[in-house]
């Protein structure tokens, strides 16, 4: 009878060794799994690490920045162009304008008659807005139906 509850205490034992050694993988799975999940929470943010968005986040303001900085630069040609209607005598059409932003620019149009044109370049010139302004001789070639253009700077705009 000895043998047998030697028997049985050896094989409870086993058994619980087994038991024991079923609970320590199990735990070491879970292990695997809470570090595997642990991991990915650490390194995704919607799909991107978090220092990734940070990144982002910063290259996004670096650009508004340069955008605020191109706006409080911008120049505002609102009241050269207002005055510049004021001034455009009838009989003459503009069909361009354009100023860089050095403020120099450039009008082309046609006119009816030369007269009218030369009304224009002198309003143009008593002009607030516009200096140096430059009349090519082509300009004067005709006595009506003239294709003209003009080279100039706008006056510092305050």
């Amino acid at each position: 009878m000895a043998d047998f509850y030697g028997n049985a205490i050896i094989f409870l034992i086993f058994l619980f060794i087994a038991f024991l050694a079923l609970i320590w993988f199990f735990v070491l799975i879970q292990l695997k799994s809470y570090s595997t999940n642990l991991e990915n929470t650490k390194t995704s943010f919607q799909g991107q690490s978090i220092e990734n968005q940070q990144k982002l986040i910063k290259e996004f303001n670096e650009k508004l920045d340069k955008i605020n900085n191109i706006q409080q630069k911008q120049k505002s040609y609102y009241s050269v162009l207002s005055n510049l209607s004021t001034l455009v005598p009838g009989g003459v059409r503009i069909d361009a304008l354009a100023i860089e932003e050095s403020g120099e620019g450039r009008i082309s149009g046609f006119a009816n008659q030369r007269t009218q044109l030369l009304l224009f370049k002198e309003a143009l010139e008593k002009s607030n807005y516009f200096e140096k302004i430059e009349n090519p001789l082509s300009n004067l070639t005709k006595q009506s139906g003239i294709n003209f253009y003009f080279t100039f700077n706008v006056k510092t705009i305050k």
